[in-house]
């Protein structure tokens, strides 16, 4: 009944069999409920049709002369990738969209082609790479939770496709005022010039990021990006995309980095996470152990279901005929225990407009925020008086808006992939 299900790497949990699932817990995968014993097959094709990003091999060099993979080091690159990827599905598909490996529709393709390994597309692990420069991480060097959650709100400025707002709330404190007026204001991305237009998409050592060609308007995704291979309809898509956004509205992707836990995850949280996959505003979490990174999806009593980007496959050019996306949609059900998760992880919730944002803290106060003691986070309305005034992020462009941060550096016996940095 159950396929076979592994790991991709030694001394992660497998099972060979479905004792898993006969067990009386629903299943929450993101933001939806499964029943364990007879939603089986269902729970295997829901997660199968998320995308899957990998370890890749053979791939044109990073910067020219950089790697040519990224095996050893891009986990977490790759996990950023699959919550931002998911967060594109709700925007543009719907939340209950579903993968059909013969009909593949064109807006499918454009997002699927934003992340494929080459320094021309938005969402390349290329452009991740060297946009981590900004946040002091070199090319080939591992990122944490928080890293890769700076460096997506960063490229997610010159996604003028889907324009999302992307905010990133740092010290456990998410703060509504600051949310609505980032999702009101406007991105200033730096343009083009004549000789970047030729030269193609490259990210400079100080992040200020080339546009990618044929990524960033919504012009550019209907003809630049249109689908290759034959395969790809242009039909409708089998599940109504959620409500179009107003002009005055960007989708938040809201981002909270936390630690639940000093070098191992405080159990009291578990509740919290249950909730937190039941939302439908939930786009999963960036985490893992120790330099070993992890996409987590859903949960099932006190294990957590996952993708696991440590499987190298070689590199595959979406822009040929009759390119195969399988590669892309893992046939794996993976699981690990709620313990055996590092501390230091990232939660995703995607708001389409604001009224699902003012759904979103409604059910955090009554519901999320209450499962535990302490609460997974703080939300409260805004800023203290005594707090510097917010200045949303807008682009490398926009003067007052330049990042600042520190790195704190903690006691060296504890090993955690997480270095905290925080935003003044």
């Amino acid at each position: 009944m159950l396929e076979t299900c592994v790991t991709m790497e030694p001394g992660y949990y497998e099972f060979e069999d479905h004792a898993f699932f006969e067990i009386d817990d629903p299943v929450f995968i993101l933001g939806r409920e499964f029943n364990a014993k007879q939603d089986l097959e269902e729970i295997k094709h829901f997660i199968r049709s998320r995308l899957w990003f990998t370890y890749r091999k053979n791939f044109m060099p990073i910067g020219g002369t950089g790697p040519v993979s990224d095996q050893g080091w891009g986990c977490m690159l790759r996990c950023g990738q699959m919550l931002l990827a998911q967060s594109l599905i709700v925007r543009h598909l719907g939340r209950e969209w579903i993968w059909d490996r013969d009909h593949k529709e064109r807006v499918y393709w454009n997002i699927l082609r934003l992340f494929q390994d080459k320094k021309s597309c938005m969402y390349s692990l290329h452009q991740i790479a060297q946009m981590g420069v900004s946040e002091r991480k070199e090319v080939g060097e591992w990122f944490g939770p928080n890293t890769a959650a700076q460096v997506l709100k960063k490229l997610a400025i010159y996604d003028e496709w889907s324009r999302l707002a992307v905010h990133v709330a740092m010290d456990n404190l998410v703060i509504e005022q600051d949310v609505k007026l980032l999702c009101k204001s406007q991105p200033r991305p730096r343009r083009r010039t004549d000789s970047e237009h030729l030269e193609g998409a490259t990210a400079s050592a100080s992040a200020s990021l080339t546009i990618p060609e044929g990524c960033c308007s919504a012009a550019s995704i209907n003809s630049d990006l249109s689908p290759a291979p034959s395969t790809v309809s242009t039909d409708a898509p089998s599940a109504a995309p959620t409500e179009t956004p107003s002009n005055n509205w960007r989708p938040l992707l809201l981002i909270v980095p936390l630690r639940l836990g000093l070098t191992e995850m405080n159990m009291c949280y578990l509740k919290a996470i249950k909730e937190y996959f039941a939302l439908p505003h939930c786009v999963g979490i960036i985490g893992g152990r120790p330099n070993h990174a992890l996409y987590f999806l859903g949960v099932v009593g006190d294990e957590l279901l996952y993708l696991d980007p440590h499987e190298c496959q070689p590199a595959v050019d979406l822009d040929e005929d009759e390119s195969d996306d399988s590669s892309y949609h893992c046939p794996f059900l993976l699981h690990m225990p709620f313990d055996r998760v590092d501390p230091s992880l990232a939660l995703g919730f995607l708001c389409m407009n604001e009224s699902e944002f003012d759904e979103l803290a409604s059910r955090l106060r009554t519901k999320l925020l209450k499962s535990s003691n302490p609460p997974l986070f703080e939300l409260v309305d805004a800023r203290p008086k005594s707090w510097p005034k917010f200045v949303p992020y807008l682009g490398e462009d926009d003067p007052t808006a330049r990042i600042k941060e520190f790195t704190v550096v903690g006691d060296a016996q504890f090993d955690s992939e997480e270095e905290f940095e925080l935003l003044q």
